[in-house]
């Protein structure tokens, strides 16, 4: 599982990157399931687990290596 590290300086070029829709701005709301759920971060972009597929195009894309598997 992929994660965002306090390192994140929310460029969102991994939002961008992300086929899995999988990975939100700071304070952004998300879907999962029909439901609407709150930001998992205010202060950093973030990756929703259940959307992650570990594909790790997020990785590559990282400009300051904020993404981490856990």
């Amino acid at each position: 599982m992929m994660f965002i590290n306090e390192e994140c300086i929310n460029c969102s070029a991994c939002v961008d990157e992300c086929d899995s829709d999988a990975i939100y701005n700071a304070g952004e709301e998300y879907e999962l399931n029909g439901e609407t759920k709150e930001a998992l971060s205010e202060d950093y972009s973030f990756i929703v687990p259940e959307k992650c597929n570990d594909c790790k195009n997020c990785v590559e894309v990282c400009a300051v290596d904020a993404i981490e598997e856990k």
